[in-house]
Parts: C-alpha cells; structure tokens; sequence
C-alpha cells in the first residue's frame, strides 16, 4: 500500500496534499453560446472565488460522454484556484463523431471564455485528442494535460491520426497520465503523441484504468472499462492522479510554480511512487536526453548594476533542466532563493527586490547570484547601493 502523499518543494517544506479539496470556495455558472451551423454548445464555469489567477482551464469529455463525468474533477480543480470550464460537446456520440467540428467549437469556447486570457486544455480520452488538435490554432493556449487520451484517424482527417498529425505544431507543454492499456483506451495508442512532442512527457499510473479519470464515473465506462486492483486500492489510485493532474496545472496556472517538482525525479513524492512501483516514466524528459554541459546554458550580467531597489537577471538554458538561482553575500552566507524549480529551454528573467528569504531588506554591499543546472553552477557579482 502506499504511504500517506506529500508534496515537498526541494528545501523539503510541506506545501499541501494536492488529492486534498484546495482553500478556495467554487461557485458555478451554466450557460451556453451559439457554434458552428447555430447550434448551442451548454458549458458550466466552475469559479474560485477570489482567486487572482486569470488562466482558465477547458476540460474536454471523451467520446459519448458529457461534462458530467467531469463534473467533481472540474470542482476539484477550482478549488484550488484555477477556473475550470467543463462543456457537452455536440460532435461525439455514436449518432455523430465529427472530432474536426467539434475542435472549431471548442476554440469558439476557448475565445468566449478567455477574453485574451491563457488557457490550459485538459482532455478525457478521445477528448484529449481535440483539446490537442484545438490548442494548435489557439493562441491563448499555454499548456495541454491528456488524461488517458487515445487518438483516432477518421475520414475527416484523411485517414490520419488527429492528435498525432498536430502534435508536430506544438510549441507549449503536453503532458500526460495514461492507464493500463486496454480495449477503453485503445491499448495505449496516444502514447506516441507524447514521443512526437518537442515537450512531451508522460506517465503511467499502474492498475489505473479508462474510468479512473473520470470524476464521477458511471456505471456504464465501470462496466466496460474497469480494471482489477490488486496492488493499489481505487483510493490510492484516485490520490496519484488528484495530485500529480492538479499539481501541473497549478505550475501552468501560475499560483504555485514549484508544484511541477512532483513530476520530477529527485523529488520525494515522484520517487516514492516509483519505488512503490505506483508509477512508470514512460517518456525521459529532455534533461535526460543529453549531456548537459556548460556551454548549453547563460548566466547575463545583471541590470542595472549597481542597482536600488530592483534588478532583474536573465540566463538562457538549452535544455529542459531543473535550475537554481540563489543570492549569497560576500561572505558566502545564503540570502535568497529566487528560482527552484524544473524550467523548459529557452531565455528566463527574475527580480531581486534586496530582500532576504523571510522578506527583510539587505544592507548595501557586493552580492553573488549563482545559477545551478545539474551539477553545473556560474556566479556573476553585482553591488546593492541604497
């Protein structure tokens, strides 16, 4: 059985049990807009109330389904802050399964609902198959999850895998979490999408099956898809898939940054699961694919220098990779931790307002910002003048 779940940042403070119910209270709002060839797609906002995150989320049910099934994963979510919209798609039942429509009505949401706004596009299925082929062509777009997905090729698509044929144009975060392969899911036939990806990374939840994420399920998808459980109960299972789903949108959302770790090797919660054999990493992240070494990254001279009351620093990693920058005084004494967490590639900012880690002004003097990637470490000096 597993041991009680925990979330630990890497200075190791518990921050929270992400299966847990989150502090925000939800309010929900149903509606409807007009689509393509003036149908109406139904939707329901599930609102955190006051929650200062502007992304909101668009969770995507599988083929025949409706946004009922999602409809405590949805609540679930919001109460951790972030907005969720669930919606009854028109296009995905066994009287009409037109993915490609159905993906033009979920980018008219998308746009309805964001105003400008990010978006994350989390899908069930075959319904991570269209929030993929829709978060190509939207702009707004920042993050994809599939819970389970599977992928189809219809003669819509010209007898191409939908998800697979636009996973190429991706540039934002897909990740995944996938069951045990069965006939529910195709036998696991979205895995490829993550291998397609340039930021493709998926895990799958051992004895977890096809109805395991959906939140309530029903008797139907229990019936034809569930599974045996002989190592983990549907509780534990439940928890993994609470945790680690909402964990990546709160890192995407932007309430909390580090709550990626979980996903990471190196963290406690990541590696208890493997060594529980909860989980397995079905794809390597990019900081494994390559040797790091030290010309794949840039620690820039900070701006302005000398500087009161802000200066901003900038580095550049080629390499997905887990990055540390820290402040220390000239006496090598530890003042401030300004990024711990696992980055995607590409050029990074962070302020440094003079304060300390319990937010107390420094005196003036030299300081020492230090950027660690891996086992590389660069330090650059700047000057405080108050």
């Amino acid at each position: 059985m597993f041991r009680t779940l925990s979330i630990f940042s890497a200075q190791a403070i518990l921050i929270a049990n992400f299966s847990d119910s989150g502090p925000y209270e939800v309010t929900t709002i149903s509606s409807d807009i007009s689509v393509t060839n003036g149908q109406t797609l139904d939707y329901t906002i599930f609102m955190p109330e006051d929650s200062q995150s502007s992304v909101h989320v668009l969770l995507v049910h599988s083929f025949t389904r409706n946004m009922s099934v999602l409809s405590d994963l949805a609540q679930h979510y919001a109460s951790w802050g972030i907005s969720v919209v669930t919606m009854d798609l028109i296009h995905s039942s066994i009287f009409e399964n037109d993915p490609l429509q159905d993906v033009i009505d979920l980018g008219l949401l998308s746009a309805h609902i964001s105003e400008g706004e990010p978006i994350i596009y989390v899908g069930h299925s075959a319904g991570a198959m269209r929030a993929i082929a829709s978060a190509v062509s939207d702009s707004n777009a920042i993050a994809i999850l599939g819970l389970d997905l599977t992928d189809g090729a219809y003669e819509q698509t010209g007898g191409d895998f939908l998800a697979l044929s636009n996973t190429p144009e991706l540039s934002i975060p897909l990740w995944g979490l996938l069951a045990e392969p069965s006939d529910c899911n195709a036998y696991g036939n979205g895995l490829d999408v993550y291998f397609e990806s340039d930021h493709g990374n998926a895990i799958s939840i051992i004895e977890a099956d096809h109805c395991d994420f959906e939140l309530p399920t029903n008797f139907l998808c229990t019936f034809l898809c569930q599974g045996s459980n002989d190592l983990f109960s549907e509780d534990e299972i439940n928890d993994v898939i609470l945790n680690l789903s909402t964990s990546y949108l709160l890192h995407h959302s932007g309430i909390q940054d580090d709550a990626i770790s979980m996903w990471m090797p190196g963290n406690d919660y990541y590696e208890g699961l493997i060594s529980d054999g909860a989980i397995e990493q079905l794809t390597e992240l990019e900081i494994s694919r390559e040797i790091f070494s030290p010309d794949r990254f840039a620690l820039y001279p900070n701006y302005p220098n000398p500087f009161n009351p802000v200066t901003n620093i900038h580095y550049k990693i080629e390499n997905n990779s887990y990055v540390k920058v820290n402040i220390a005084n000239v006496k090598g004494k530890h003042i401030r931790y300004l990024i711990d967490e696992y980055q995607f590639s590409g050029t990074h900012s962070v302020l440094w307002n003079g304060r300390d880690d319990n937010g107390n002004p420094v005196p003036s003097g030299i300081y020492f910002y230090t950027m660690t990637v891996n086992k590389y470490r660069k330090s650059n000096k700047m000057i405080l003048m108050k």
